[in-house]
């Protein structure tokens, strides 16, 4: 089960989402540390950033803004979920899930995919772990829809 691209996607190489998906990893880093405002983040980014958003800029569709808000919110709780108590990985979850939202809120991502891609985003998850078979004992599928679905419709 793969996150969902768009219908004239080129492949890895050259999928804008693939691409950008770093960028939003800077993004997320940068609010999740306290620079919220969207001029003090455009700012914050390297040169190359705006220079991968400027050569992506003609073929990016809501389909892959969302894509890359995904990919980063995988390598995100792949890399939180397991340093997590078992008994925390519903929280740890949320907080990122949550701090995600709040962060790509102004880039035209589609949030109720969010819910709609759950099930391909958890996949992503365990596939980007060493240990996915404990980060999928922490958290179920199921349980991660449910802080999905609270995360997009409160």
């Amino acid at each position: 089960m793969a996150l969902r691209s768009c219908e004239e996607c080129p492949g890895t190489n050259d999928c804008a989402a693939e691409n950008l998906y770093p960028i939003l990893g800077r993004v997320l880093a940068l609010y999740a540390g306290g620079t919220t405002d969207k001029f003090e983040i455009l700012f914050a980014l390297p040169e190359g950033d705006e220079e991968l958003l400027e050569k992506f800029d003609y073929r990016v569709s809501k389909t892959c803004w969302t894509k890359a808000a995904l990919l980063t919110l995988a390598d995100e709780l792949a890399a939180r979920l397991p340093a997590a108590p078992a008994d925390q990985a519903e929280a740890v979850a949320s907080a990122v899930l949550s701090t995600g939202r709040d962060a790509f809120a102004r880039f035209p991502w589609n949030l109720p995919d969010l819910v709609d891609q759950a099930a391909a985003l958890y996949v992503a998850v365990l596939d980007r772990c060493d240990d996915p078979d404990a980060v999928a004992a922490a958290l179920s599928r199921r349980a991660f829809l449910k802080v999905c679905k609270a995360v997009t419709y409160g």
